[in-house]
């Protein structure tokens, strides 16, 4: 009963019960397998969580990408074959289970995204109970950027406000090789990721060194 009350809420308010209780076990749990136990402060956490001031809008990031700005990891969570299918231009795949492992540091500005935040949220957890300092979460993950950036839709009733704001986010699907939505195409559900590659324009980071220790 509580499972079937829990899957009817919205998809933010799932994810801010998840991250809080993860938070809490990880309080508790620690990793025992390798003897490293960290203080969690729980409030802390939970106001962060609830404040949903570490959401990254898609739409934010692919002007930053357009831009060339790059003072940031986007880290892709899913399986290295779901990465290699399609993934969001400038993105590494750090599966969750290789996140402690990986030569992310702790001073960065870290994005999380998975297909929609669930596992974005256990991330973001498990990097703020190891003390990074600037992680977030894209909102909405990949299936918010196939819906606003890839296939951005444009309802037969818009306002002329609407068609304006659809004319520039338009230029922007295309320069990720998407295909705005108009007339019936815009009615279409289930579309299909593209299978592309990153454009041209965009410059993926350097190689990274594996990481140094940064104290205790």
């Amino acid at each position: 009963m509580m499972l079937k009350k829990f899957a009817e809420y919205p998809p933010r308010k799932r994810v801010g019960i998840l991250a809080i209780l993860l938070g809490f076990l990880a309080a508790f749990i620690g990793d025992p397998a390798g003897g490293v136990y960290r203080h969690v402060n729980l409030k802390d956490l939970a106001i962060t969580a609830s404040t949903n001031n570490d959401k990254i809008d898609v739409k934010d990031l692919a002007r930053w990408i357009i831009d060339g700005k790059y003072d940031y990891r986007l880290v892709d969570l899913r399986k290295p074959e779901e990465f290699d299918k399609y993934n969001i231009p400038t993105s590494e795949c750090i599966p969750i289970s290789k996140l402690l492992d990986s030569d992310l540091m702790r001073n960065e500005k870290i994005i999380l995204y998975d297909n929609d935040e669930f596992t974005a949220a256990q991330g973001w957890f498990i990097l703020k109970a190891d003390d990074y300092k600037s992680v977030h979460v894209l909102e909405g993950g990949l299936n918010s950027w196939r819906d606003k950036i890839l296939f951005p839709k444009l309802s037969v009733n818009a306002t002329p406000q609407e068609k304006l704001e659809f004319e520039k986010i338009a230029e922007i699907s295309k320069y990720f090789g998407g295909q705005p939505q108009t007339g019936a195409k815009a009615t279409q559900r289930n579309v299909e990721l593209p299978k592309l590659k990153a454009p041209v324009k965009i410059k993926l980071k350097k190689t990274r060194h594996k990481r140094k220790r940064e104290g205790c």
